[in-house]
């Protein structure tokens, strides 16, 4: 546990923190009040009850009418209290009204118990029971940041001295009473500190907690997406291979059928393959941290890429590829990258009519590497939009031709992209096309 005895809690959770206990001083203040009231009374019915014997009493008449003050006094931090609980809001102004009035509390209770250690005796360093007590319930029950402890303390001991000469006049003893206060006070200050440093680190350690329960909500709510895509999607094409593999068991030989049932079983085969590649890629990617970048030309990079499309696309439709004219320099993962570009261009044609073309455009600013993929097909409804990133997203539709979605890929992209220190995004119109838009840090020279 870290000791803050003159220093704040880290910057990341203070505000929170902050929050927290403020909210806890008030439950304190009200609780306080009920012991402190019943306390009172008590004091009231031995005055009550036997009235001739606390005569003893140094300054009677004091102590009788702070008695009845603290009666007043009390149930109005009481209300106050309550209020204060019951309307309790994070905003900075009502938060700091708050504190500001467990404050004034506190220094109400310490100066509670200074005012009867004065009364109780002719003088006050033979009976500091009473002021001891107000600072420890202070320093436990409240917390305070170190600056709100250095301001009680000095207060605090600013008003013992103060009060003191009335009651005492020699030297010697205002001397010796003052050093008693100091005493007490540094002792209240180092308990007040520790006592919100174990506030602190308990407040922190549940806050870690938490969040590691929700991460692990999370990986287990994607855990349980995941079989339940494999369950879904890989039955169908494995259902298949299992039909068709029967049907060929039954044949004598070679038929008609022949070489479409193994097309079948080809089409199936690599839809499971998919499947399976898309959930290790994105598992893959959340166990590495970050990934093993070398220094590219994008230009050269991205035309193999494009090329290799170009020649082993299916369709009618075209794919151009515009850059800079001059060499661009990025830190990529070249077989992540190729991953990202492969499934940008395999979305865009799936979504894309035969004649339809897609346009690849590489440009660099001061800051940053931006890649364009830009087609010109269906595009993606303006309800979908904010949803294509997420993992088995609700957005995942089918190509124009069949092709299936398990909703992955752009996860994926998004995933890697990160990981490269860069951003993507997409805009799109209904039957006007989709663009995604990568952007890279910018490497200089």
């Amino acid at each position: 546990m870290r000791i803050h005895f003159f220093s704040r809690t880290d910057l990341s959770g203070r505000s929170a923190f902050y929050s927290y206990y403020i909210f806890q001083n008030l439950k304190a203040v009200k609780l306080t009040c009920i012991v402190y009231f019943l306390f009172c009374v008590l004091v009231r019915i031995l005055f009550m009850v036997y009235g001739t014997q606390v005569q003893t009493i140094a300054h009677i008449d004091s102590f009788n009418d702070a008695n009845w003050l603290s009666l007043a006094i009390t149930p109005l931090f009481y209300i106050a209290s309550i209020y204060l609980i019951s309307h309790y809001k994070t905003k900075s102004k009502f938060l700091v009204i708050s504190q500001i009035f467990v404050f004034l509390f506190a220094l109400y209770i310490i100066t509670s118990g200074m005012r009867n250690s004065f009364f109780y005796m002719y003088n006050p360093r033979n009976t500091l029971l009473m002021y001891m007590t107000g600072l420890i319930l202070v320093s436990i029950f409240l917390t305070f940041e170190y600056y709100e402890t250095i301001l009680i303390t000095l207060i605090t001991g600013l008003i013992f001295s103060i009060m003191l000469p009335f009651y005492i006049h020699s030297f010697n003893e205002l001397a010796i009473n003052n050093l008693a206060s100091l005493l007490v006070l540094t002792v209240f200050y180092f308990i007040s500190r520790y006592s919100f440093s174990y506030r602190a680190d308990n407040f922190f350690k549940l806050k870690a907690i938490n969040e590691k329960n929700i991460e692990i909500e999370n990986t287990i709510q994607a855990k349980n997406e995941i079989l339940s895509i494999v369950a879904h999607d890989l039955r169908n094409p494995l259902t298949i291979i299992k039909s068709v593999t029967s049907l060929l068991a039954l044949d004598d030989g070679p038929g008609e059928d022949y070489h479409e049932n193994l097309q079948l079983i080809r089409a199936s085969c690599d839809k499971a393959s998919s499947i399976i590649n898309d959930l290790l890629e994105t598992a893959q990617n959340e166990i590495v941290n970050e990934f093993a970048l070398e220094r590219i030309e994008l230009s050269e990079f991205l035309t193999i890429i494009i090329d290799e499309w170009v020649q082993n696309k299916m369709s009618q439709v075209s794919i151009s590829f515009r850059h800079a004219g001059q060499p661009v320099y990025a830190y990529v993962h070249k077989e992540k990258m190729q991953r990202v570009m492969d499934n940008l261009i395999s979305n865009a044609l799936k979504f894309s009519g035969k004649n339809d073309c897609i346009e690849i455009t590489l440009h660099d600013t001061n800051e940053n590497i931006c890649i364009d993929v830009k087609d010109f097909g269906i595009g993606i409804p303006a309800d979908l939009l904010p949803y294509i990133f997420d993992r088995f997203s609700k957005a995942r539709r089918d190509g124009i031709r069949g092709e299936i979605s398990i909703g992955l890929g752009l996860s994926i992209v998004q995933q890697i992209i990160k990981k490269h220190n860069g951003e993507i995004a997409a805009t799109s119109t209904e039957e006007n096309g989709t663009t995604f838009s990568i952007k890279l840090p910018n490497v200089k020279d």
